[in-house]
Order: C-alpha cells, then structure tokens, then sequence
C-alpha cells in the first residue's frame, strides 16, 4: 500500500479545494430555478368590482352605485407576469335591462366579448414573502378593451396567505377612461335612453384576487 508524503497530501487537499470552490461558482453563475410555481386565479374567492356615477338631472347630486363581473380567469406566471380577462357579458348591476344595454350599447360583446388586464410583479418580491407578510406593488400595466390597448398604472398589495397562495388587492382603484377606449359614444347612448343628465365616463375599477398554485 503506498503511503502518501506530506507534500503530496497537502497537494490533495488544496486540489479538492479548489474543486469545491469552482463547484459553488458554478452554482452561483449558473440560472436559478423560479422559487414559485405558476399560480392561477380562485374565482370563488376573488371578485371584480366597478363603480358608475350618474345623474338625473341637471345640478343634482350624482348616483353612485357598485356593480361586478361573474366571470372572469387569469393567472401568475413564474416571471411575475399577471393577466386578467374578464367576460363583459358577466355584467351584473341587478337590473336585468341595464346589463343588457350595457352589453350591447357599450362593451358591444359580440364584437369585443372580454377586457384583459396585464402587468408585470416584482417576481423576486413575491418569492420572498413569508407567511402573512405583504408587499405594496406600484406597476405599470395594459388594458385591452373593445379592440384597444391603454396603458394603467395599479396600486396593488400582495399579501401570502398560505405557501400555496396569494391575495392581490387593489390599495387604490384603476380608474378607467372609456373616453380612451372610444366608448364615449356608448356612454352617450345610455345617458340618452335612460333619460338621465350625466353619466361619467371615468370607472373605478376594484381587484379582490386570490391566487392559488396551479395544478
């Protein structure tokens, strides 16, 4: 059996270093697999909320009412991207007749059926959120509605409710100009059958999402 000499274990062990230490470099050069998993949107647990401000007549106070979307999916790549689409003809505002003007009169479904929002998270972020914690987003995001692309911006808090899941809420709402999207003209067609003095153009719009690991 040959028996090593110092110099040569000592020429061993700084050669196993020297392994051991171009192994860690090669693991901190090396791409990191994405800490989260696509995640889509619980629909049960989330909700889309819009507000209208309307009036009956000149110089009175407007009428505020809250109103919501049934249907809607959407999901949470791994990069952090979100997206929403949102089924227009899931209008709810209780009164039967107005969901039907305002699926024919203004969102005109049958040519445009849904809006789909997009914006990018902060994919780092969100990983590292532990259990409760929460993060303030600020991002700059897209809105498709009736053929057209918009840019809007969103004040979103993203809050880890369980290691499988997320709650993203709107902190201020997304305030849509359907003047931008060419809907003015709906927006005058309603105020006129309705027989009403105003209806506002501008829409606060209020996310509620629960987020869940896809399957």
């Amino acid at each position: 059996m040959n028996t090593l000499t110092a110099p040569q274990v000592l020429a061993t062990k700084l050669a196993a270093a020297c392994l051991t230490s171009l192994a860690l470099v090669a693991c901190a050069q090396a791409p990191q697999a994405s800490s989260r998993s696509p995640m889509v949107v619980d629909t049960a647990a989330s909700s889309v909320r819009f507000v209208s401000t309307k009036a009956g007549a000149a110089g009175v106070g407007g009428v505020v009412e809250v109103h919501r979307f049934e249907r809607f999916q959407g999901g949470l790549d791994a990069d952090g991207t979100v997206r929403l689409d949102i089924d227009l003809a899931s209008v709810n505002t209780g009164v039967g007749i107005r969901d039907d003007r305002l699926r024919t009169m203004l969102f005109n479904v049958a040519a445009f059926p849904k809006a789909t929002f997009t914006a990018k998270l902060d994919a780092a972020a969100l990983a590292a959120l532990p259990a409760s914690g929460s993060v303030d987003l600020d991002v700059a995001g897209s809105l498709a509605l009736a053929g057209q692309a918009q840019p809007t911006s969103a004040q979103l808090r993203v809050t880890r409710v369980s290691p499988q899941s997320l709650q993203v809420t709107s902190r201020a709402p997304l305030v849509v100009d359907l003047q931008k999207f060419g809907l003015k003209p709906g927006v005058e067609a309603l105020r006129d059958v309705m027989g009403l003095a105003f209806i506002a153009t501008s829409a606060p719009v209020n996310l509620d999402m629960v987020l869940r690991d896809a399957k």
